[in-house]
């Protein structure tokens, strides 16, 4: 059931997106350089996943501007649209992908203690973290920033805060009208900024604590 779930949403994401102007990750030279082609084709699944999402919520069919409608709507609405992705049907994505090209830019990890309603949880909930080591943020994004100050900027703050920075999300919310999606290290950037957003602690102990007593 899990595959036959993948597989139709590859079709339609697939179907949608060769209805988009011509998006080539390949024709961004770094990506190339730094990216295998089969690896390549496991970001653009990646990308197809969020675009699928975006247009859907967003209710726009031009996917640069569904990607900045449903950005704007993050800043105004977050409790609507901060998560945009059931995180159980998310991580059963990300675990689909080649697991080599997912460590490139990701890390599973699992809190080791976590205070709940004024008790402590050990080894408890699962959670995704950017990865500062990965061939993305290491490689890519180190290049990137070579010749454009807002990906070097995001780089060093990524360094300090071991992945997606809090003030990283706020300032990308306010000021993505800055960006064209339709560039590929623009729709990357955006693809990996919505897939890091996670749910908050107390829903992901919530769904934790369901999960243990079945």
């Amino acid at each position: 059931m899990r595959n036959i779930k993948l597989a139709l949403l590859f079709i339609t994401g697939f179907t949608f997106f060769s209805c988009q102007p011509k998006f080539d990750l390949q024709s961004d030279k770094h990506l190339t350089e730094i990216f295998t082609k089969n690896e390549l084709k496991e970001i653009e699944k990646m990308i197809i996943y969020v675009d699928d999402m975006v247009v859907e919520k967003s209710g726009e069919r031009d996917i640069n501007e569904a990607y900045h409608h449903l950005l704007d709507q993050t800043m105004q609405d977050s409790s609507k649209y901060l998560v945009p992705f059931k995180e159980e049907e998310k991580y059963e994505f990300l675990e689909s992908l080649d697991t080599k090209v997912f460590n490139e830019f990701w890390t599973f990890r699992r809190v080791g203690k976590a205070m709940y309603q004024d008790s402590i949880y050990e080894n408890g909930y699962q959670f995704l973290e950017l990865s500062i080591n990965g061939r993305y943020v290491a490689d890519y994004l180190e290049r990137i920033g070579k010749q454009d100050d807002y990906y070097k900027s995001e780089i060093e703050t990524m360094k300090m805060a071991w992945g997606l920075a809090p003030t990283t999300i706020a300032w990308f919310l306010k000021n993505h009208n800055e960006f064209d999606f339709t560039i590929p290290k623009n729709r990357l950037w955006a693809t990996v900024f919505i897939l890091s957003i996670e749910e908050p602690h107390d829903k992901k102990m919530e769904r934790y604590l369901n999960g243990k007593k079945n």
